[in-house]
Formats: C-alpha cells, sequence, structure tokens
C-alpha cells in the first residue's frame, strides 16, 4: 500500500524542501550556455506561480517536474500540451 504523499514514479515525497530546490537550481548553474537569462527566468517563475497546474507551491501537474529547476534551461518549455504557457529560449 503506498502512502498518500508519495508520487506515483517516485521513492521520496513530492513535497520538495527549499534546500533541495537551491540545490538543484545551484546545479543548473554550473553550465551559463544552457540557462536563460533571470529576466527569463523570473518571468516564467511568474506565468508558472499563477498557473492552476502548480502543485505544492513548486511542482507542475502536467510534468512532474520542480518548476524552478525546468524553468533555469533554456531548450524546455511550459509542459502544458497544445498551449504552453512558455516557450524554448532561443
Amino acid at each position: 500500500m503506498r502512502k498518500q504523499n508519495l508520487c506515483k514514479g517516485c521513492v521520496e515525497s513530492v513535497i520538495v524542501t527549499e534546500e533541495v530546490i537551491q540545490e538543484l537550481v545551484k546545479e543548473a548553474e554550473v553550465d551559463l550556455s544552457v540557462i536563460v537569462s533571470d529576466e527569463i527566468y523570473l518571468e516564467r517563475l511568474k506565468i508558472c506561480d499563477s498557473c492552476p497546474s502548480l502543485q505544492y507551491g513548486t511542482t507542475c501537474a502536467h510534468s512532474g517536474c520542480i518548476v524552478r529547476y525546468r524553468a533555469k534551461f533554456k531548450n524546455k518549455s511550459c509542459p502544458i500540451s497544445g498551449k504552453p504557457k512558455w516557450e524554448k529560449a532561443v
């Protein structure tokens, strides 16, 4: 029997701590060529923060990704199929 706080595909709690998120973001910033500018990043986060698909204040219901991590990358877009709320950066 699965505990209610576990994601179907995860072995850890779906609630992610601020420390874990900060570590993920820090790791993403190692290669500056693959991440977006601070301006684009903050705009993406603003969009995600107002999205009804944001769960736990951290996680996208469409992809299961931590939005503060996914939003860092140029090659990522909003995972809502059909009409993403933000696009890949060039």
